[in-house]
């Protein structure tokens, strides 16, 4: 066999084997890719169920702690009327006074469960009709907004209303703020949304993303669904900031 025979079976073979090389190396890191990919999928799912877990708990504090008193103080009054029959008209308005107050609470509850006006209108009246319907000794909210009007998906509209109700909900219990700023920004050209959310309190210097609550975990897997961004500081009060395409 000649040199030149030898060299081209040594260099076909080389070329080979460098192929080979290549394909396993390629096949393990598309593999380990997989991996990771279906576990932060995992992960992801595990953070949202634990985040719907959560509101169902909170649906249900609010429905034992909002409704029982209201119901068992109507049962009350109602009772009274068989000891008190020249006060009937008195008790019966007190009743009326009771069950409009049990009736806004029902309200209350159902539009955080899922709002009429997120359906009907929009995120931007959505967000401003809860706003509207905190109660006096909320944290004041600020809410600017460049979107009014403009079209985008409603899975966005949906993550963002929840977004905002946890964000409102961990001001008020956690944070002693006294002012929320909510603003989003959105560049119709390009299809650029800015989302971005702070309050004026206490924060946390030490705060760790790995050690997030239930709340922040739910609101970065929301962001991840929408093939977003987002950024969260609490070295002064809370802020964060959630970019994405729409």
């Amino acid at each position: 066999m000649s040199q030149l025979a030898e060299f081209v079976i040594v260099l076909v073979g080389s070329f080979s084997i460098i192929l080979i090389l290549m394909a396993i190396f390629f096949f393990v890191l598309i593999n380990k890719y997989r991996v990771n990919l279906l576990k932060k999928q995992a992960e992801a799912l595990t953070n949202f169920i634990h985040g719907q877990d959560e509101e169902r708990q909170r649906l249900a504090r609010d429905l034992h702690d909002e409704m029982g008193p209201h119901l068992s103080n109507i049962i009350f009054t109602v009772d009274r009327i068989k000891d008190n029959v020249q006060e009937i008209p008195a008790i019966v308005a007190e009743t009326k006074t009771q069950i409009k107050k049990a009736i806004q609470d029902i309200r209350t509850i159902s539009h955080d469960l899922m709002s009429q006006s997120l359906i009907k209108f929009g995120l931007v009246e959505a967000i401003k009709e809860m706003i509207d319907r905190q109660s006096e000794n909320a944290i004041k909210i600020s809410f600017t907004s460049n979107s009014s009007g403009l079209e985008y998906d409603d899975m966005i509209k949906s993550h963002l209303f929840k977004i905002t109700q946890e964000m409102v909900y961990n001001s008020n219990k956690h944070s002693k703020a006294s002012l929320i700023s909510v603003e989003i920004t959105i560049d119709p050209a390009k299809r650029y949304l800015i989302y971005t959310y702070k309050d004026n309190g206490t924060g946390n210097k030490n705060f760790n993303s790995q050690d997030a609550g239930i709340g922040l975990k739910n609101i970065s897997t929301r962001v991840e669904l929408m093939k977003g961004h987002i950024e969260i500081n609490m070295k002064d009060g809370f802020y964060s900031r959630i970019t994405l395409t729409y």
